[in-house]
């Protein structure tokens, strides 16, 4: 699978999980009422609400960090306006201040970039990362590297 396809996957997940959560637009978090006139649209898996909130945590931590480059300030400002805030696409471009070429090319780095980083962590695929009970790969790599770290520091 392509990261930007990956990406795709991530964050339908996400904004699904901040629906469910009440997430910015404030529509989620609560029971919406039953209408027995139309028809059910079936079952809708969600998982538990602390995993849910980790998740969506994981997903703009992980993000934050990938696109921290400091000649990539304008990529983690579309990242925040387009992909976490949901601004629409016009109005998108005039916040980030770019011309709508640049836009568009940002956001195809953007998505590849995090799409190898999310599969990089383990935010990818959603399903398995919600049947681990046990640590991120990510959070497994830091942990890794930084006991290697000081394992060197004490070597010297």
């Amino acid at each position: 699978m392509k990261p930007q396809e990956m990406f795709e996957v991530c964050h339908a997940r996400y904004r699904g999980l901040r629906g469910f959560l009440g997430g910015p637009d404030g529509a989620g978090g609560h029971m919406a009422a039953v209408d027995l006139d139309s028809p059910s649209s079936g079952y809708q898996w969600r998982p538990d609400r602390v995993r849910a909130e980790m998740y969506v945590a994981d997903f703009e931590m992980i993000a934050e960090r990938a696109l921290r480059r400091p000649e990539w300030k304008g990529r983690l400002k579309l990242f925040r306006v387009y992909f976490l805030w949901g601004v629409e696409y016009r109005r998108a471009i005039t916040l980030v201040g770019v011309t709508p070429g640049t836009f568009d090319w940002w956001v195809g780095e953007v998505k590849k970039t995090l799409g190898r980083e999310f599969d990089r962590a383990g935010l990818f695929p959603p399903g398995t990362y919600f049947r681990a009970r046990g640590e991120l790969k990510y959070e497994k790599c830091v942990k890794d590297c930084m006991s290697k770290g000081k394992a060197k520091q004490a070597d010297r």
